[in-house]
């Protein structure tokens, strides 16, 4: 069974049709008026107007700004710590512009294969040596031959309080294994 439509149908559904359209076209027209006014107050789609680089304006190609070459070139720029190996500490020259720039190597005198120079930079204009590997071995006592733990070199209350105690004999250690333990097997049983 087919159904017909009236005309009074289709008018409805014509004005139905314009209230809707009427709708979208006041959104865009408001929503247009919003981007003029964006526009208007200096923002535009996708464009760039300045990329500084403290302080100093990068070049704008196509949209775009290569930052690559300006950190390249503010790290070269940039003070770094330089290594210099000199003879002794006396031919650091405290007046060079760039003195306080290095880690000065200066060659050990007798020293290991793997530590051959001390390590010295120039902070405030004085000569700083870095690393120091100092110990203070005050208050050490020294190793003397023949001499050891066997021998009286503490005080007499401590010797007395070593001398009071009883080393256990094997048969003792034994019994106690014997008892938490149990029986030890001997290889001939384990056969």
């Amino acid at each position: 069974m087919s159904k017909h439509t009236t005309i009074d149908q289709l008018k409805k559904l014509a004005q139905r049709s314009k209230t809707e359209i009427d709708k979208v076209d006041t959104k865009v027209t408001a929503l247009s008026s919003r981007v003029d006014d964006l526009v208007t107050a200096g923002g535009e789609p996708n464009k760039i107007d300045a990329i500084t680089n403290n302080g100093t304006a990068l070049d704008i190609a196509n949209k775009s700004v290569d930052i690559g070459p300006t950190i390249a070139a503010a790290v070269a720029a940039a003070d770094h710590l330089k290594r210099k190996v000199v003879t002794g500490v006396d031919a650091i020259d405290l007046t060079a512009d760039d003195a306080d720039q290095y880690l000065y190597m200066v060659p050990k005198t007798g020293s290991d294969a793997d530590d051959v120079y001390d390590e010295y930079m120039v902070l405030n204009g004085v000569v700083e040596h870095v690393g120091n590997t100092k110990v203070d071995l005050s208050g050490y006592v020294q190793k003397e031959t023949g001499k050891g733990l066997s021998t009286n070199d503490f005080d007499n209350d401590a010797k007395t309080k070593l001398d009071g105690i009883e080393i256990a004999t094997d048969a003792e250690i034994d019994a106690m294994l014997t008892e938490v333990f149990g029986a030890a097997s001997t290889p001939e049983s384990n056969s």
